[in-house]
This record gives structure tokens, sequence and C-alpha cells, in this order.
């Protein structure tokens, strides 16, 4: 009994403790929003979402169809980097 109330207590510190840190991280981490503006170069562009000091955050984005789209370049995948 005296082991799974350690264990429990143990849990439960490593739980808080860990959702402190993540707070504090996001509150550091934070940017002031903006409204939306892309700033782009034909059909290639970057989205502002907000500022962070000084300095713009946000996402590229492209244009398809005349509206700008996110771009996501994690669902290429590796690519061969030569050809044999």
């Amino acid at each position: 009994m005296r082991v799974r109330c350690a264990v429990a207590a143990v849990v439960i510190a490593l739980v808080s403790s860990f959702a402190t840190w993540t707070w504090a991280t996001a509150q550091v981490m934070g940017y002031t929003p903006v409204p939306h503006k892309v700033m782009s170069s034909g059909d290639l562009g970057f989205r502002v979402e907000g500022l962070r000091g000084e300095t713009p955050v946000g996402r590229f984005v492209v244009r398809v169809n005349d509206r700008w789209v996110p771009v996501d370049v994690e669902t290429l995948g590796p690519r061969q980097l030569s050809q044999r």
C-alpha cells in the first residue's frame, strides 16, 4: 500500500511539473496575433499570422485556383538524391 502511494505521488509530481513546464514554455514562445497578410511573389507567399517581438511568425503558402493554401512539405517524404 505504501509503495502504491509513493508511486502515485511520484507520477502526480512528474505530470504536474511537466504541465507547468509546458505552460511556461508556451507563454515564452507565444506571439502576438495580427490580421493575416500574405507577402507574395507570384504563386509563392508567406502568410504572416503574428509577431514575436518584431519578427514575423507564419507559414509558407502557395496560390491554387486564386486561393492561398498552406504548404505541407512533410508529406513528401525522403527523396533520392542521385540516380544510378
